[in-house]
């Protein structure tokens, strides 16, 4: 049988298979390839693509394509609409599917879904590790296939040298000029004074008390044979009327409970801090509730809110907290895609390094300015694609331009907890001076119609945005 074969392919029975070629679309896909060669080579593996070609010297072209005819033990293709569509690409699928027929490898290809594709009629049945939820999710799964499924072995050859220098071509140098650094989260300046637990009197319907927990006007969690919460007596007590009758039992304050628990109830400091969390999400979850955002749940159990149309201004938004100033947009149309864009947050209060809240920025599509597409898929689709373009400043405005509309331009937030409290956020969020900085892009980011001009420098008088009408400049404000 092996007589038989062309000589090229005795010679690869001979030497073992072992490196692991990588097929993208350059140069869209050049930044993840480049991450992902180094990962592979770091773990030992021989790893070969296109982008080897920015070393120069060597005729890469032509070593590379030895090392799919004959050197690589599995070919990883980059997988996404663009890819699948590049001509170079598509050389290489029909190069890599001849190398499996010689070899009987029916699973010689294996696609990285980055996202939804249309697969070629050659990789139809491939099966494809799933990318879509994360660069690190996406390696470990490969990992695992590389070495306990396929057991393609690595080869310590020195690649992970090469692929330093690849890295460092596309890489920045350091300046020693400060810049400050402006992070998502929320300075906690002033925390509830206490925290309460109370008991239902008698004999209650579990049932009963449990709905009209979920129905209650302050954040509370159920805890034992009743719930946790900032509230005094006097704001609960009509909401459970008569006929579930409420007490105090036991009062801590807050700052104590975060730093050790409660000893009394047999809350640990860790249980006691995601109660806090949880008390806190709810707080948030009713101050977006009554400012009209609506609720979208994401995968899992978190949530984003949004503002519909009518709600928050569909122009700019001036921001400005001392020297943090600008004007962004936080939702908009997009003629090109016949539907609207929102911004979207989802919230997370932390106890530690410092007490903060976390802002996750998202975006929310909708069809008329109110109801989000009931497709998943299109809604992931939209959030993969739509914003594939944006620069993070322009996420950084987004958020600050969203606070400052939701705090009404004052230097605080308070997220009521109580008739009488709330949780007091900082404005704007935590920044850093460092030392040093990157340079800027010299380079102008590609045309988006999606993204309205970001040229216009905010006035001092500048506020939040009240108009309802669309942007003047640009179609798709």
């Amino acid at each position: 049988m092996t007589s038989q074969l062309p000589r090229t392919l005795q010679e690869a029975e001979g030497e073992p298979r072992e490196a692991v070629f990588i097929s993208h679309a350059a140069p869209e896909d050049n930044a993840f390839t480049i991450w992902l060669g180094a990962k592979l080579a770091a773990m030992g593996y021989e790893v070969w693509a296109d982008v080897l070609k920015l070393k120069g010297g060597d005729d890469w072209q032509r070593k590379l394509e030895n090392a799919l005819r004959h050197r690589a033990g599995k070919m990883l293709l980059v997988a996404n609409p663009r890819a699948v569509d590049k001509q170079g690409v598509r050389n290489e699928i029909q190069i890599a599917s001849e190398v499996a027929r010689k070899l009987g490898d029916a699973a010689f290809i294996i696609p990285l879904r980055m996202e939804p594709f249309e697969a070629p009629f050659l990789i139809a049945h491939a099966q494809y590790i799933d990318f879509t939820r994360g660069w690190a999710h996406g390696l470990s799964e490969l990992l695992e296939t590389l070495q306990e499924t396929y057991r393609v072995p690595p080869n310590a050859g020195g690649e992970e040298k090469i692929w330093r220098e690849i890295q460092l071509i596309h890489g920045k140098t350091l300046v020693a000029e400060p810049e400050r650094l402006i992070s998502n989260w929320l300075s906690i300046d002033q925390l509830p004074t206490k925290i309460r637990y109370y008991e239902f009197k008698g004999q209650v319907s579990e049932r009963r008390a449990q709905a009209q927990m979920t129905e209650a006007p302050w954040p509370l969690k159920p805890f034992r044979r009743g719930f946790l919460t900032f509230a005094r007596i006097h704001d609960l007590q009509d909401h459970f009327g008569p006929n579930l009758p409420i007490r105090p039992k036991e009062e801590r304050r807050v700052a104590g409970f975060l730093d050790s628990g409660w000893s009394k109830l047999d809350i640990g400091r860790l249980d006691a801090r995601n109660h806090f969390s949880d008390l806190a999400r709810q707080a948030f979850e009713k101050l977006f509730a009554e400012r009209g955002l609506l609720q979208y749940a994401l995968s899992g159990t978190q949530s984003a809110w949004w503002p519909p149309v009518d709600i928050a201004p569909t122009t700019k938004i001036g921001f400005r907290w001392g020297d943090v100033a600008g004007l962004r947009q936080i939702q908009g149309v997009s003629l090109k895609r016949q539907m609207n864009w929102h911004f979207a947050v989802s919230v997370a209060a932390r106890s530690a390094p410092v007490h903060h809240v976390r802002i996750v920025s998202r975006l929310v599509f909708t069809e008329n300015g109110h109801k989000p597409f009931d497709d998943p898929a299109k809604m992931h689709r939209l959030r993969r694609s739509f914003a594939k373009t944006w620069r993070n400043a322009r996420w950084r405005d987004m958020l600050l331009a969203f606070l400052h509309w939701l705090a009404e331009g004052r230097n605080s937030l308070s997220v009521p907890v109580s008739s009488e409290e709330g949780i007091v956020l900082g404005l704007p969020p935590m920044s850093w001076q460092v030392p040093v900085s990157l340079p800027v892009e010299d380079e102008a980011p590609e045309p988006d119609d999606d993204d309205p001009s970001d040229d216009d420098e905010p006035d001092e008088a500048d506020g939040p945005s009240t108009a309802d009408g669309p942007e003047e400049a640009g179609d798709d404000a």
